[in-house]
């Protein structure tokens, strides 16, 4: 004979509890179905809303970069040959990137027309504009993980230098060069050098020289940085 099998009360009442349970909650859910169907139809809207915005956002940049593309490569071309860049046509490039960063304000496309109107405004020696529109883009956007991240800062610090604040220049040529490799580091670690140096801070500033050489010793400022060291004692 097979060996008898003895079962607890408590496990004779478990599956009692368990129906007993669903039992409860199916009935709920009978007597509360206008409710239940509003909760279900609240978190399904919920659930489109964030599909839905995604789907906006990206959009809205798909139209950005249709609608402003055409004029950053302007701008580019300008920008490449300033000589040649009249106050006019510098004047319409501004006057349409303005526009369109205040319609597409959190886009990508919004970023880089930023820099180009820091840039024009850098050409142009209005600093102060300069700087505005190169820190704009930094707060506003989000890190690009391009070379974009290392440009935005470098402008500004170069804007900064340009305005005579040498104290947040250097403080922005340090975070550029937090952006960089190879020698756009060491463009970036010069001009930190030079502000510091500039502010008299030539400790510092000899340490960055340091910093360069060791970190790429065949550069060709080498013979540069040893001259400035010179000059710093």
């Amino acid at each position: 004979m097979g060996r008898k099998i003895k079962y607890t009360r408590k496990d004779l009442k478990g599956p009692d509890e368990f129906i007993s349970t669903l039992g409860r909650a199916t009935l709920w859910i009978r007597e509360n179905r206008s409710r239940v169907l509003v909760v279900v139809a609240v978190l399904m809207m919920a659930a489109g809303g964030v599909f839905g915005t995604r789907a906006y956002f990206r959009w809205q940049e798909a139209k950005a970069n249709r609608e402003l593309w055409p004029h950053l490569n302007q701008a580019r071309e300008v920008l490449q040959v300033p000589s040649v860049a009249d106050k006019e046509k510098l004047d319409r490039l501004v006057e349409v990137l303005t526009v369109h960063v205040n319609l597409h304000p959190d886009t990508g496309a919004a970023v880089f027309a930023r820099y180009y109107l820091g840039s024009i405004a850098y050409l142009r020696r209005d600093y102060d504009q300069s700087a505005a529109q190169f820190r704009s883009a930094i707060t506003s956007g989000k890190e690009q993980g391009t070379l974009m991240d290392f440009l935005l800062r470098e402008g500004l610090a170069q804007a900064l230098e340009a305005r005579g604040d040498a104290e947040s220049a250097q403080k922005a040529y340090g975070e550029a060069a937090a952006y960089a490799t190879g020698e756009l580091r060491t463009q970036a670690w010069m001009g930190q050098a030079r502000t510091l140096a500039i502010l008299g801070r030539k400790e510092e500033a000899a340490g960055i020289f340091r910093k360069i050489l060791v970190e790429n010793p065949d550069t060709p400022l080498k013979e540069l940085i040893e001259i400035k060291m010179a000059h710093l004692g």
